[in-house]
C-alpha cells in the first residue's frame, strides 16, 4: 500500500510541477529574475526526484501463494522481524543461506524456494531490502554473521541480487563464508577461489543477459558449477507473477523450484561432506 501511495505522490509530483513551471514561464514578464534562476533548477530535480520515486514504487509483488509459506510448522521455525524473513530448520543451525532478492521483487515472492530448503536442514535468511533494491543495503548480510551461530554461511541471490552478494562477498573479510550461489545472475567482479559457487538459471530466461554472463565467466571462482533448467525462466525463482521482457516457462514454478532446491542441497551437501 505505501508503494502505490509513493507512486500516485510521485506522478502528481512529476506532472504538477511541470505545469507549474510552464505556468509561471508564460507570466515571465511578472517573474523577478532570482525566482527564475531558483524555480527553472528546483523544478528540475524534483521532476527527477519524482521519476526515481516512480521507478522504485513500481514493483512485483509477492502472490497470496507465496505468502502461505510464511508459517511455522513441526520442521521450521518463522522468524520474521525487521531485518528478515527467516526459515529455521529446528535440527540443524551449522550451515546457513543468506538470501538477497531481485531487483524490486518482494523478498516473500521467494519463500516458497526457501522455506522448502530449509525444510531439507538448511537454515535461510531472505533479507528485508529498503525498497526492494538490494544496492541500497549491499552489507545486509553482516547482521547474519555477527550473531555468530552459524559455522558455515552461504550467500544466494536472484538477478541483481546475485550480483549484489557477490559485491558484498568479494569486500568481506568474514571467514565464515563458503561460497555463493547465482540465480539467473553472475559476479560483475572477481570472487576468489576459494569460494563454492554454483549458477543455476533457465533455458527460457530472457532477463538475463546471456552475453554479459559469458563475457563474465572470467569472474566465477574456478571450479564453478552449472546448472540449467530446461524449460525454466526468469521469474520462476520466486513466485510474484510474470516479469517484464522474460520468456514463457515451459515448466510448472514448483517444478523450477524443485530442481533448484535438489542443485541447492546436492552443492552443499558436496561441499560440507
Amino acid at each position: 500500500m505505501k508503494y502505490a501511495l509513493i507512486s500516485i505522490f510521485a506522478v502528481l509530483l512529476a506532472v504538477g510541477l511541470p505545469v507549474l513551471l510552464v505556468f509561471l514561464i508564460a507570466r515571465k514578464h511578472k517573474m523577478k529574475g532570482w525566482l527564475k534562476a531558483i524555480i527553472i533548477p528546483v523544478s528540475s530535480i524534483a521532476m527527477i526526484i519524482s521519476l526515481v520515486l516512480i521507478y522504485f514504487a513500481i514493483n512485483y509483488p509477492s502472490t497470496e501463494n507465496a505468502r502461505r509459506y510464511l508459517v511455522s510448522d513441526e520442521t521450521v521455525d518463522l522468524e520474521v522481524n525487521q531485518d528478515w524473513y527467516r526459515f529455521d530448520n529446528k535440527e540443524n543451525d551449522d550451515m546457513a543461506i543468506i538470501f538477497y532478492s531481485g531487483a524490486k521483487v518482494d523478498p516473500v515472492a521467494y519463500a516458497p524456494l526457501c522455506s522448502e530448503i530449509a525444510h531439507e536442514g538448511i537454515d535461510v535468511y531472505i533479507i528485508k531490502m529498503p525498497l526492494y533494491f538490494p544496492l541500497l543495503h549491499m552489507n545486509a548480510a553482516d547482521k547474519v554473521a555477527s550473531l555468530n551461530k552459524h559455522q558455515h554461511l552461504y550467500m544466494m541471490g536472484h538477478s541483481l541480487g546475485g550480483a549484489t552478494a557477490s559485491m558484498y562477498l568479494s569486500k568481506t573479510d568474514n571467514t565464515s563464508y563458503s561460497g555463493i550461489i547465482f540465480l539467473a545472475s553472475y559476479p560483475n567482479k572477481k570472487l576468489d577461489d576459494s569460494y563454492r559457487c554454483l549458477s543455476i538459471y533457465g533455458t527460457n530466461d530472457l532477463v538475463l543477459n546471456k552475453d554479459e554472463y559469458n563475457n563474465n565467466i572470467a569472474n566465477f571462482p574456478s571450479g564453478y558449477q552449472e546448472v540449467i533448467i530446461e524449460g525454466g525462466n526468469h521469474a520462476n525463482f520466486g513466485d510474484y507473477g510474470f516479469q517484464r521482457g522474460d520468456g514463457e516457462a515451459s515448466i510448472s514454478k514448483e517444478e523450477q523450484w524443485s530442481i533448484t532446491k535438489s542443485a541447492v542441497m546436492s552443492f552443499i551437501n558436496g561441499n560440507e561432506a
